[in-house]
């Protein structure tokens, strides 16, 4: 992974094989990002599993094959004391038939490239309100 990081942006390069949540969490890791908003992501994936929350636990459904990754957005917070990266994403394959939804797992296939938006004036971190784990923003 190649990455920059400013007051303002972090633009991650992500290369085959770096899987999308943990490379995020490294990255914000290391310059202390613990609140920031997923601008977007483009690329290829493979190995990709979306999540379905029923209220008690995700439905996971796993993609076979290369996709590319059209759209991403999300947010990152902390859970548990540790960065919690909460995605989204649009992939299509060959077909341009699109998968939407949280995902849970992907894995770069060549290139990744995504854009954060670190918070500095808000903290984000995530507490369970009685149905799931939430948002719950704070000014520093």
């Amino acid at each position: 992974m190649r990455y920059a990081v400013t007051d303002d942006m972090a633009f991650l390069r992500l290369s085959d094989g770096e899987e999308l949540h943990r490379s995020i969490s490294a990255a914000c890791e290391e310059y202390s990002i613990d609140s920031a908003v997923i601008l977007g992501g483009l690329g290829m994936a493979q190995d990709i599993t979306f999540g379905w929350y029923t209220g008690a636990e995700y439905v996971r459904e796993r993609l076979e094959g290369t996709f590319e990754l059209t759209g991403l957005s999300g947010d990152i917070s902390i859970r548990e004391g540790v960065i919690y990266p909460h995605l989204h994403a649009v992939l299509n394959g060959m077909d341009h038939r699109p998968f939407s939804g949280h995902v849970l797992k992907v894995v770069t296939f060549h290139n990744l490239e995504v854009f954060i938006r670190p918070l500095r004036s808000i903290r984000l971190k995530r507490e369970f309100d009685g149905w799931l784990e939430a948002i719950v923003p704070e000014k520093r």
